[in-house]
């Protein structure tokens, strides 16, 4: 009630904010049961998909779940072979515990109740998506039926060399097709062009979920266990959704904000001691905490060695087993941050001496940890404003056969490389990859992340091709890569108080398409600057009396520095940022995040 109060006090502001990105139902928008979901049947195929899964689960059939080796993929598995799982049994000869087998180090799942087996590739062995050697090894299992998740929707080729197998294949994707054609089998993906579903944003352990939920609404209407294990995952939605950055809107804010409180209530233990184990508190956290802490452990797993880690993490009944992988995920993520930060470096120093005005930055360290090029691509894209690739040597990929692949990414004229690219606001990075279909030998992705393979001979001709296309849409559109700073709202020092800081939080989970209200102060004269942290690369100062703080990385003009001398800043300026509660040994005070400050003119 009061939080309520304090809501309707500032509700001017908050008006401004929803009416800048769009929200017409400000009830369902904060609500904390909120209503917005859409019936799993009008996904594409959907109704085909789950009468196949229900008709093998009933004649006792081996199932096999193939999955990503990224934290959408992770959860994915985990989700729908859990469910699986967890359906009444139908065949009681199903065999327990038996090892499906796999190459070591890379450990497959296990077919467990009702014939469920699990498959996740390895990133460096095998790469994104099907592969023929991982369906002949399943095949070899008796698996009848593979369902994917978080993957599928362009392996056509695959598709066909498994049921030339003999197996039977569903695909559950939310990636961009390549194309209209049909891929040979049932293929449920929001992002389909003939798909009738009002909300295109799942995730790929969305989109599991909702097939999860269309068996149980259509096989099992009156099931509570079936219905529990459906509602039961929604943590797992929520961590994938949070982790592959898709848009925390419409239907995604509905099941984010349900698997959200059900995580930090702890009914997963598994999550619960992970959580634990990197110092979150229970109870509060948020979808910053999954973003940053959360997701870059389990994707660790992945990243540096066998992602199947992370789901025997999810699926051990063993609490001294969890907290032997919770303690390998964290000594994994310590390693990933150290490859991180040298590729990273390594790659600024090659742009800033090679490609400083090339408006797509495909970039070759002479070493990168395959495990990280996405995240550095990130990196890469968030300093320098520009949609970005980092380059690797595809191990097994080249004309000369895995054993041209050491230590380096150095690679003779016949080899391959793998792409992972990231990408801004405006650019939808698939598509113009696409339009150079030519050049690349693998492809997938969405608009704002993609990675391909291609060979290193086309390195050149691809840097050429996609600098102009960017020049061509910066053409068009000059504030394309240097937008001007935006705000959701204008605000008054004097109303950037702790109420108001309480009130912004009803818009949580924020991320990706609902990000943190961004405010701005106009006019605004620091008073009081002080540097803070290593080498005083931090900010600290005061605008009209409110506590202002502003990290390196924060857009800081020239005329801030010297700030913190006797003579000061008498010039005004235009701040841009967060409000933020500050919490800190039981006491709350508010304070201003500065994310860009402008000279104003």
């Amino acid at each position: 009630m009061v939080l309520a109060k304090i809501m309707r006090s500032y509700q001017a502001i908050i008006n401004r904010i929803l009416a800048a990105r769009g929200v017409e139902d400000s009830a369902e928008f904060f609500s904390d049961r909120p209503r917005e979901t859409h019936d799993p049947f009008l996904l594409p195929d959907m109704a085909a998909g789950a009468e196949l899964v229900f008709r093998h689960i009933s004649e006792g059939k081996k199932i096999c779940v193939y999955g990503d080796y990224d934290v959408d993929g992770l959860m994915s598995v985990t989700l729908l072979s859990g469910f699986l799982e967890a359906l009444p049994v139908q065949d009681a000869g199903a065999t327990q515990d038996s090892s499906l087998g796999g190459p070591p180090p890379h450990d497959s799942g296990k077919i467990t109740r009702n014939n469920i087996s699990w498959y996740i590739p390895s990133r460096f062995d095998e790469g994104f998506g099907l592969n023929i050697a991982a369906l002949k090894q399943i095949r070899d299992t008796g698996a009848d039926l593979v369902i994917t998740v978080d993957c599928g929707i362009s392996s056509p080729v695959e598709i066909a060399a498994a049921k030339d197998m003999g197996m039977e294949i569903l695909v559950t994707d939310h990636h961009e097709p390549d194309g209209d054609s049909p891929i040979g089998c049932p293929a449920i993906d929001p992002k389909r062009a003939d798909s009738r579903y009002p909300f295109s944003g799942l995730c790929g352990c969305g989109v599991a979920f909702k097939l999860a939920q269309a068996i149980k609404n259509r096989y099992y209407p009156n099931d509570p266990a079936v219905k529990s294990a459906v509602t039961d995952s929604l943590d797992l939605v929520a961590v994938a959704t949070i982790a592959d950055v898709m848009p925390l809107r419409g239907e995604n804010r509905t099941l984010v904000k349900y698997g959200m409180n059900a995580l930090n209530a702890g009914k997963r233990w598994q999550l619960r001691a992970l959580a634990e184990g990197i110092e979150l508190k229970m109870g509060s956290v948020s979808a910053y905490n999954i973003a940053f802490g959360v997701a870059p452990h389990l994707n660790a797993a992945g990243r540096m060695g066998d992602p199947s880690l992370a789901v025997e993490l999810f699926k051990t009944d063993d609490r001294a087993r969890a907290d032997e992988i919770i303690k390998e995920l964290i000594s994994r993520n310590k390693e990933r941050r150290r490859e991180q930060d040298e590729a990273v470096s390594a790659c600024e120093q090659i742009i800033d001496a090679e490609y400083a005005n090339d408006g797509f930055l495909l970039v070759r360290p002479p070493y990168v940890h395959e495990g990280v090029s996405g995240i550095v691509a990130g990196r890469i894209k968030e300093k320098y404003g520009r949609p970005s690739a980092v380059l690797a040597e595809a191990c097994g990929e080249s004309t000369g056969g895995a054993e041209d692949c050491g230590d380096s990414t150095e690679s003779t004229g016949g080899a391959a490389l793998k792409g992972s690219a990231r990408s801004v606001a405006g650019i939808d990075i698939i598509s113009m990859l696409r339009s150079h279909g030519e050049l690349f030998t693998k492809l997938g992705g969405h608009a704002m992340a993609a990675g391909f393979t291609f060979p290193a001979a086309h390195e050149d001709a691809l840097r050429k091709a996609l600098c102009a296309d960017v020049k061509a849409l910066a053409d068009k559109n000059p504030e394309l890569l240097s937008p001007p700073p935006s705000a959701d709202a204008d605000i008054e020092s004097g109303e950037a108080t702790l109420e108001l800081a309480a009130a912004l939080e009803k818009f949580e989970p924020t991320g990706a398409g609902n990000h943190k209200p961004t405010l701005c102060l106009r006019g605004q004269v620091p008073a009081g600057i002080r540097r803070m942290g290593q080498d005083g690369k931090h900010m600290r100062f005061t605008a009209g009396g409110l506590p202002c703080v502003m990290f390196a990385n924060a857009g800081s003009p020239a005329e801030l520095d010297g700030g913190d001398s006797p003579e000061g800043i008498r010039q005004g300026f235009d701040l841009y940022g967060t409000l933020e509660i500050n919490r800190w040994n039981g006491r709350e005070s508010v304070q201003f995040i500065v994310r860009e400050a402008v000279v104003r003119k």
